[in-house]
């Protein structure tokens, strides 16, 4: 199997481009569905998919919308991005995607938080797609609290977890006078210009 680059390293490459814009994020539209169903590749999609709803549900946010908290006892946006991230983070770290250590870094926003999860996501999926059945077989997710589980409990655990979370920040964002752009979920499409 190639090596996959780390999200980080995209990072860096994306960090060095003179015109970088958001259009050259990933999930802009979905990719491409694998050319069979294996187990890898349904994973795959549903990282894909997690990875194309993210960048919609935050298309359009700034700095200045973190904050927000729909009610008192909830999170607020930026802390729920925070969480998304964070379960990321937990499934990628079990199947092998090398990852950072922190969320929030000194100085850093919006933006760069946004593209480290939409570059997580990415290679989240590319791993998966190219996993065999011995490596989901082999792979194993720890819960915060440090036990051991099989694979099997990431998609019931922290994959759907992430999709739930999507689901509020598009509600969040939608209580907070933010439209929400109407990408095509079901197609895997932007929004029409």
């Amino acid at each position: 199997m190639v090596e996959e680059e780390s999200y980080f390293l995209e990072l860096v490459r994306y960090r060095r481009k003179e015109e970088w814009t958001m259009s050259d994020l990933p999930y802009r539209v979905i990719p491409d569905a694998p050319p069979s169903f294996t187990a890898g590749a349904v994973l795959g999609r549903l990282a894909d998919g997690i990875g194309f709803r993210y960048r919609w549900a935050t298309e359009g946010l700034g700095d200045a919308d973190l904050a927000f908290k729909p009610a008192p006892d909830c999170m607020s946006l930026g802390e729920l991005l925070t969480h998304i991230h964070d379960l990321l983070r937990r499934v990628a770290e079990s199947a092998g995607v090398t990852t950072t250590a922190d969320f929030m870094r000194p100085g850093e926003g919006y933006t760069e938080v946004r593209e480290r999860t939409l570059l997580l996501a990415q290679e989240i999926g590319k791993r998966f797609k190219a996993a065999g059945e011995a490596d989901l077989a082999r792979w194993e997710i720890k819960t915060t609290a440090g036990e051991t589980y099989p694979f099997w409990y990431a998609v019931n655990g922290p994959l759907a977890d992430s999709l739930t979370h999507i689901g509020q920040v598009n509600s969040w964002r939608r209580m907070a006078g933010k439209p929400v752009p109407r990408a095509s979920l079901f197609k895997g499409l932007p929004p029409p210009q």
